[in-house]
C-alpha cells in the first residue's frame, strides 16, 4: 500500500488535491450542463487579475437580464479552471490561453492580448529592459501560472537569467513589491488598467513585447441555449469597449 502511494504520479496528486479543494464547493454547484438540469445557477471560474475590472460589470449586466438566476464564481489558476470546464464541474472560466491546444469539444474566445511590460521602481535608472534585468532584483510571475510560464519562455529564449528575489502569482502584489522597491518584474498590463501606481515606472519591450491571451472557455453543448452564453457575450462587449477606450485614451 504505502509502495504504491508512493509511486502515484504528480498528475494523480494534483487531481486529488483539486477534488478536496473544490469539493465541497462544487457539491453545492452542481453540474448545471447536466441533461434536464433546470439552470437556477451558474457556476463561472476566473483568473484573479479579471475579477477586479471588467468582471464585475458584465455580472451585474447578466443578473439584470437574469433576475432569479444565482452565479457562483470561483478563482483559481487557469491551468485548474481549463480542468474543471472541461469535466463539466463549471459551465465557463475567464482565463489566460494555454500554450498547449485546447480540447476539440472545449470553445475558446479571446478577450484581450495583454502586453508584458517591465515595471520598475520610479528611482530607477535607463529605459534598456535587458540592462534592467540584469542588474536589478527580480520578482518572478509564478511559473505554475499560464502567465509565469510565459515569462519563463521570454527570459530563456533572450539568454537572461535575472536575480531572483521573490516568486509569486498574484499581480497586485506583484505591483506593490516593486512600488516598493523590492525588484522589479515582467508582468501583463491587464485589461482594464488605465495607469500604474505613482511609485512605479513602465519599460515598453518594443519589438521584444509578448503578450498573454486572455479570454472565455466553455463547453461546445453550452452553446445551444445555455443562459451562461448570455454571460459571454456581456462579457465579450464590456471587453470590447474596454479595450477601445484604452486606445482613445492613448
Amino acid at each position: 500500500m504505502f509502495q504504491y502511494q508512493s509511486n502515484r504520479s504528480l498528475a494523480d496528486f494534483r487531481g486529488v488535491l483539486r477534488r478536496r479543494l473544490h469539493g465541497s464547493i462544487l457539491s453545492r454547484v452542481g453540474a448545471s450542463g447536466k441533461a434536464g438540469a433546470v439552470h437556477s445557477l451558474v457556476a463561472i471560474g476566473a483568473i484573479a487579475s479579471l475579477q477586479r475590472n471588467v468582471f464585475p460589470l458584465a455580472l451585474a449586466r447578466f443578473h439584470k437580464l437574469h433576475k432569479t438566476l444565482r452565479s457562483r464564481v470561483l478563482p483559481g489558476l487557469s491551468i485548474h479552471l481549463l480542468d474543471l470546464v472541461d469535466s463539466g464541474e463549471i459551465d465557463m472560466a475567464v482565463m489566460i490561453r494555454p500554450a498547449f491546444s485546447i480540447q476539440a469539444d472545449l470553445r475558446w474566445r479571446t478577450l484581450a492580448c495583454e502586453p508584458y511590460r517591465l515595471i520598475v521602481p520610479k528611482s530607477t535608472q535607463g529605459d534598456d529592459w535587458r540592462e534592467i534585468l540584469s542588474s536589478e532584483p527580480f520578482i518572478r510571475y509564478d511559473r505554475a501560472s499560464f502567465g509565469g510560464r510565459q515569462v519563463d519562455r521570454f527570459l530563456q529564449r533572450k539568454d537572461v537569467s535575472p536575480r531572483e528575489i521573490c516568486e509569486l502569482d498574484e499581480l497586485d502584489a506583484i505591483v506593490q513589491l516593486v512600488e516598493n522597491a523590492v525588484g522589479v518584474a515582467l508582468i501583463p498590463e491587464t485589461l482594464g488598467k488605465r495607469c500604474w501606481p505613482a511609485g512605479i515606472r513602465s519599460i515598453d519591450l518594443g519589438v521584444d513585447t509578448f503578450h498573454r491571451e486572455v479570454g472565455t472557455v466553455y463547453r461546445a453543448e453550452k452553446e445551444a441555449g445555455h443562459p451562461i452564453m448570455d454571460f459571454v457575450e456581456i462579457l465579450h462587449a464590456v471587453a470590447d469597449r474596454t479595450c477601445s477606450r484604452r486606445q482613445i485614451d492613448r
